[in-house]
């Protein structure tokens, strides 16, 4: 009785996932949970390495929509941060010229002490979420004044 039990709960679960999915490839695991890290850095993908800033300590998470062709203004970041791309693409630049191409499924260290711009480059809005340990207080972007 308890294997037909199991495996109707798995078919319950794993059949409108699939049914649903438009990937060809499940892979469906019994496991109750799977972590994955995705990044693990002490630097940022331009070579920035990560400080703290002095003060009380400040987690933030953001979810930022970019429509195509949006591209921010020059600006720095005083905090270690990371972000995953949802959907879209990013193509970043520093002002000393280093550059980074992002898509979908990808994340990446921020840069911390560079001055850099992002634009959403493709067809879709680029949806990406950033974490940043920051300081209460304190902004997460700061603009450039040349």
């Amino acid at each position: 009785m308890r294997p037909f039990l199991l495996f109707t709960l798995t078919a319950s679960v794993t059949l409108p996932l699939i049914a649903c999915s438009s990937k060809k490839e499940i892979s469906v695991s019994l496991e109750p949970v799977v972590v994955e890290t995705l990044l693990n850095a002490t630097k940022s993908w331009n070579g920035d390495s990560y400080t703290y800033p002095k003060g009380k300590a400040q987690m933030t998470l953001q979810r930022i929509t970019a429509q195509p062709g949006f591209k921010t203004p020059l600006h720095v970041h005083s905090q270690p941060g990371v972000a995953y791309v949802v959907k879209g693409s990013l193509s970043c630049e520093t002002l000393s010229g280093k550059a980074l191409k992002v898509g979908s499924g990808e994340s990446f260290a921020t840069p911390q002490d560079s001055v850099h711009s992002c634009e959403s480059v493709g067809n879709e809005a680029a949806l990406v979420f950033i974490a940043s340990a920051g300081v209460k207080g304190q902004k997460i972007t700061i603009p450039y004044k040349k």
